[in-house]
């Protein structure tokens, strides 16, 4: 054949290729992870984005077709977008879907593998063969939505949900409720007193946690019976039909369903439920709901009669608890049971009628109760191990028993499978994440949320930070009870979280099935795994020592995340080779920490913390100094922790190296006389997103500061300490209009009074901490509320403080801790009284020393 002649024949044979892939229906078999998969490719085509408009990736990529890849992504993006529900109830979208991932899974790994030059460029796994795959894919695409196929889908995903079958309509009592008296009081109170008005009593908590049970105890409980004229129990559960949800209540506030509300409209029926409450007190139980759509649906049906109606909600979601009016008094969190609570449930599980189980079981209680956690599920369900099982093998099986069988067993799986279910698909990854950390871990969600930043799981949009959005989706897993708050922010929000033990296996389980995450204990199982090549996340759970003899960091050039712990004294120069770095923290016991001049190179930096418990007042981080004109500015760095900064002559120029810093914790010295500081200015000003601010000045002259400040005005958090400032320059702190929370520590100011004057005031702070300071008295001018929004007041180590203001946050004050003040008696008693006399009787006083705890 002539050359002609055999360029044809490729272009030929090409063409029959194309046309045979568009037709293959198959489905991927790769082992790539499958959680939120349309969130990964949104993340791949950022990552490109910054691969082509950087130096380093324009030098490493320019002879790959990399930007042709971006745009047929972004393509298909929209078109994924509009299949991301309904691939589920079709095979062929499934088929679309996952060879759309697949691609744009070995798009990520060819990419990554060439920018540490590890080129795979093979007739399987190609720059080509992907562009290739890419076009076919776009071309199936254009074929199924030119054929009018997916509004056909839609409406038979419509259809079916329209013809879904009746749910019960009566609540199936349990055989056995325990505990829960003090919850089933509140709510029957919140059911029988109080306003005349309609009101919506939600009862929120994670799954299994016993909502259902709570509301049959109240619902059938005889108060409740007599209180209400007309009561009704419906059953919403994740998937429901408004039809069958009206007529579920109709059967319950009528004596008999006629046949002829079966055949009626939505519309007509809505009518029949509301004419049928109309003028009558009445209790309505929304049992296990899931979004607003279904409360929205059925709100207009209920009246408000103005006779002391009500509706329990359950739910999962706190989302759905907002308050509807001034009166409503928001959820109610149910509690999980207490360790007397857990074992009555067990003990009338198994011997119903016995007021005492056996001695095999009782021995067994305190493994049991610790097991179990206090979530009712996970009781039932070991009842029902325990209750085919010989007694005397009780204590085996126990011993042999963990939350990971517990959460295994069909009941619990279904259970956690429908909130997995439910969750937004951006969400999934957040909550899967748990299980890569060891079990009962305390997270701190600040970590956390950076972890998430540099997962990709959480990206920055038009209004809001990528920790923003990351702690957007903390929130939404807390309000959907998948996670617990263990401790709060002084400024408000979540300082640190958790997850039970079940949701946690739950993790570790479906992470694993859906190729998420492989976890690995121990250095010898970390040569022994056999590590997959498109594997995305490892977790080693492992001492330092056993990572550093694996590994060489500075080849791990796609790192967005390192934490090091360790006697640390420097940083390599070689950390400039992990340019995509985002987040480095180091936690060191012994001293300071210097980092190389190379530090300024990592532009994507956004976190710099040093954590640990030195000693040493001068264990900080020591940036370079040398050079600094011509260093490059860390414009994404949000947070910078306990950096000791150099001279004067030098700090104005360090703080505009990082422009848009949000968070700010830093020390810093002067080696001359105090004396000479009255001509000194720390101008922070032109840090306009600074919201958080830690400064503290290692003296060793006793002389008071005179520094002045320029802060700027969106501060919301300010820490001060070891200034000995007169009390008179407090004035320079008033004027900060967003300041929510301060803290005046360890020799922050000097003098022994403390006058606050009419003009003076902090209108917005909230939290007000004093301690180690050589105060005696605290006055204001009188009738004179300086804090008037301070809702918690603690004063530590303030051994002459004999005197604070009267009426100090008059109205909003919530909480008051004293330690180490031996004079507090004397002012708190007066401040409690005149809080009472003026109808806060919620305060709460806790009052310590070394030497008593009262």
């Amino acid at each position: 054949m002539d050359l002609v002649s055999y360029q044809d024949f490729l272009e030929r044979l090409k063409l029959i290729k194309a046309a045979v892939a568009e037709t293959r229906p198959e489905t991927s078999s790769s082992n790539f992870p499958r959680t939120n998969e349309l969130g990964f490719i949104a993340f791949l085509q950022k990552y490109m984005m910054e691969l082509t408009s950087s130096e380093a990736g324009s030098v490493a990529l320019v002879n790959y077709p990399i930007q042709t890849i971006q745009e047929e992504l972004i393509f298909l993006h929209p078109f994924l977008e509009k299949i991301v529900e309904l691939r589920n109830e079709d095979e062929e979208l499934q088929a679309f879907w996952d060879r759309v991932v697949e691609v744009a899974y070995k798009a990520e790994f060819l990419i990554d593998s060439l920018l540490v030059g590890d080129v795979l460029d093979s007739s399987s796994i190609s720059f080509d063969s992907i562009v290739e795959e890419l076009k076919i894919i776009k071309a199936v695409a254009m074929k199924i939505f030119e054929s009018n196929r997916l509004d056909l889908k839609v409406k038979e995903v419509t259809k079916s949900l329209n013809h879904m079958p009746p749910q019960s309509s009566k609540p199936i009592i349990s055989d056995v409720v325990v505990g829960l008296e003090d919850e089933a009081t509140s709510i029957i109170n919140r059911l029988t007193r109080g306003s005349s008005q309609l009101q919506i009593i939600p009862i929120v908590g994670m799954p299994g946690l016993g909502k259902t049970t709570l509301a049959k105890k109240v619902y059938n409980d005889s108060s409740v019976m007599s209180h209400f004229y007309a009561r009704a129990w419906c059953t919403v559960s994740q998937t429901y039909y408004k039809k069958n949800l009206l007529l579920q209540i109709l059967t319950s506030i009528h004596t008999k369903l006629h046949d002829k509300f079966v055949e009626m409209s939505e519309e007509d029926l809505a009518a029949e439920v509301r004419r049928g409450l109309l003028r009558t007190k009445y209790l309505i139980v929304l049992d296990d709901i899931w979004d607003t759509e279904a409360w929205n649906a059925l709100e207009a049906s209920f009246p408000d009669n103005r006779n002391g109606s009500r509706v329990i909600m359950t739910s999962r979601n706190r989302d759905l608890a907002a308050p509807r009016g001034e009166l409503d008094e928001g959820p109610h969190f149910l509690r999980p049971l207490t360790p007397d609570e857990s074992w009555d449930l067990l003990s009338k599980r198994l011997f119903p009628g016995k007021d005492l189980p056996p001695p095999e079981l009782c021995e067994l209680r305190m493994q049991i109760v610790e097991m179990c956690q206090g979530l009712p599920l996970t009781i039932v369900i070991l009842a029902g191990i325990l209750a085919n099982e010989d007694q005397y093998s009780w204590k085996k099986v126990v011993e042999g028993l963990n939350s990971s069988m517990l959460s295994s067993t069909e009941q619990c799986t279904a259970a956690l499978e429908l909130s997995y279910n439910n969750l937004p698909d951006y969400l999934k990854p957040c909550f899967l994440y748990f299980g890569a950390f060891p079990e009962d871990h305390e997270h701190a969600t600040e970590r956390l949320n950076w972890l998430w930043v540099a997962e990709g799981f959480a990206q920055k949009t038009q209004f809001k930070s990528a920790e923003d959005v990351a702690n957007d989706h903390m929130m939404a897993l807390i309000n959907r009870s998948l996670v617990m708050v263990s401790k709060q922010r002084s400024i408000g929000g979540v300082k640190t979280c958790r997850v039970h033990d079940l949701l946690y296996e739950f993790c570790v389980r479906k992470g694993r099935q859906e190729n998420f995450v492989q976890l690995v204990s121990g250095y010898d199982e970390l040569y022994t795994i056999s590590v997959p090549h498109n594997l995305r996340r490892l977790c080693i759970n492992s001492n330092p020592g056993h990572f550093c003899k694996s590994r060489e960091l500075e080849l791990l050039v796609h790192l967005r995340y390192l934490a090091v712990v360790g006697d640390l004294e420097s940083i390599a120069s070689s950390m400039s080779n992990l340019l995509n770095l985002e987040t480095l923290i180091l936690e060191t016991f012994d001293s300071a920490v210097s980092l190389p001049d190379t530090i300024w190179n990592l532009k994507k930096l956004r976190h710099l913390v040093l954590k640990g418990d030195c000693l040493d007042e001068y264990c900080e981080l020591q940036l370079p100094t040398y050079n600094l004109e011509n260093a490059e500015h860390l414009c994404d760095l949000n947070t910078l922790s306990r950096v000791m900064l150099p001279s004067w002559d030098t700090i104005d120029k360090m703080f505009r190296k990082f422009p848009n810093i949000h968070k700010l914790k830093c020390s810093f010295y002067e080696a001359n006389d105090s004396r000479d500081s009255a001509d000194k200015v720390l101008a922070l000003d032109f840090l306009s997103g600074l919201e958080s601010l830690t400064l503290k000045f290692i003296n060793h002259t006793g002389v008071l500061c005179q520094f002045e400040f320029q802060f700027p005005l969106t501060i919301r958090k300010l820490t001060l300490s070891g200034f000995l400032f007169p009390w008179s320059k407090i004035s320079e702190i008033q004027n900060l209009p967003n300041l929510a929370v301060l803290k005046l520590l360890d020799g922050a100011f000097q003098g022994k009074i403390w006058s606050m004057e009419e003009e003076e005031g902090f209108p917005k702070v909230s939290f007000l901490k004093i301690a180690s300071l050589d105060i005696v008295n605290w006055t204001a001018s009188e009738y004179m509320d300086c804090f008037p929004s301070l809702r918690k007041l603690v004063l530590e180590d303030c051994q002459f403080l004999e005197e604070i203001p009267s009426g100090l946050g008059s109205s909003t004050l919530e909480t008051i801790e004293a330690s180490d003040c031996p004079f507090s008696a004397s002012f708190i008693q007066p401040l409690r009284e005149e809080q009472m006399d003026m109808g806060n009787t919620d305060l709460k006083i806790h009052i310590s020393s070394s030497k008593m705890n009262y």
